[in-house]
């Protein structure tokens, strides 16, 4: 089978190429799936570039990706889906390797596709939709008519945790460009915060839980705008104490990991509010209670191009650039 793998960590145009591999045989409780489309999510490339080795190291050189939607074609002893069924599924930091014709992953960790959408359309949600539900629910603990900030809301993220906010029954304020002010309404927003033309910090806003996709300063100011017995939650700042416990590192890895969040965590403390800062984690059950949603049409995919599998390079390529509105998807072969 045709697969992309990276040969190092470094530049995306450096590390990837094309490598023809075997057809993966499903092991106990593995479904081996045909993908039919897959999405590009930031963690693919900073995997490859290394700014994830801290956290995990793979045996090079090694297939990447995270999302597909397909079939599943074969199954191991224990798996719990029949050959022929339309799923999707979000692999973990262990089992990487959807930018490939085949895959083959554990089966707690695939769901039905939603019947209402295409493969496409499917592989641009799990790990938006897990990321977004794993912060919401079970780090910030929303209840309806909590008041949200999530930042970049144009992005792959922001574009579905607007939706999945509002599902939720929370008052949601987002930033985006001005230019994408009008786009992010429709999606659900109540209020839109321009970052080029005001700033979110001032006008004496406050929120109960600030979702941050962006990392760097916006932790640190984030703490200002939360109301005392708050939530940050963060997918892109410093580790907290049990983002430090998941990932295993040890001495001297632990300590460093340990003293990039102290500050915040101390800012965090002295404000009343609580810091998360976490890796998303695969989830068949969690991917039905979006399927769920879907089909109610509470959420729908936001997808800002499509490419071709023989043009997945160049798919990677052009997401690394930041600008797109929504999932990038590679579909294909076949389709």
């Amino acid at each position: 089978m045709k697969a992309l793998v990276f040969t190092g960590y470094g530049p995306l145009k450096d590390v990837v190429q094309w490598r023809d591999l075997p057809v993966p045989a499903p092991r106990q409780g593995e479904v081996l799936l045909r993908v039919r489309a897959r999405s590009i999510n930031p963690i693919d490339w900073k995997i490859v570039e290394g700014g994830m080795k801290t956290a995990h190291r793979y045996p090079l050189p090694s297939p990447f990706g995270f999302d597909a939607s397909g079939e599943v074609v074969e199954r191991g002893p224990g798996a719990g889906f029949a050959v022929g069924d339309q799923v999707y599924v979000r692999a973990s930091r262990d089992t990487i390797g959807t930018f490939a014709e085949f895959v083959a992953l554990p089966a707690v960790f695939v769901a039905p596709k939603p019947r209402n959408l295409s493969h496409n359309e499917a592989a641009s949600l799990p790990l938006v939709a897990l990321t977004t539900r794993q912060a919401l629910v079970d780090r910030a603990h929303v209840q309806p008519g909590q008041r949200i900030l999530i930042h970049a809301g144009s992005g792959g993220v922001g574009t579905f945790a607007i939706q999945y906010a509002k599902a939720l029954g929370l008052h949601v304020t987002t930033t985006t460009s001005a230019k994408n002010t009008g786009w992010v309404k429709d999606l659900g927003a109540d209020e839109v915060i321009a970052y080029d033309q005001q700033d979110y910090r001032e006008g004496g806003r406050r929120f109960d839980v600030v979702f941050n996709t962006l990392g760097g300063d916006y932790n640190q100011d984030a703490v200002g705008v939360i109301v005392p017995g708050g939530v940050l939650v963060s997918i892109a700042g410093p580790p907290d104490l049990e983002m430090i416990r998941v990932v295993g590192a040890r001495p001297p890895a632990s300590w460093v990991m340990w003293w990039l969040g102290a500050s915040l965590r101390a800012r965090a403390r002295r404000a009343g509010v609580r810091y998360f800062r976490f890796l998303t984690e695969s989830s068949g059950d969690q991917l039905r209670e979006i399927t769920t949603l879907v089909e109610a049409r509470k959420v729908r995919p936001v997808i800002d191009r499509v490419f071709p599998f023989e043009q997945s390079l160049e798919a990677l390529a052009y997401a690394d650039l930041g600008r797109s509105k929504g999932k990038v998807i590679i579909s294909g072969p076949g389709d």
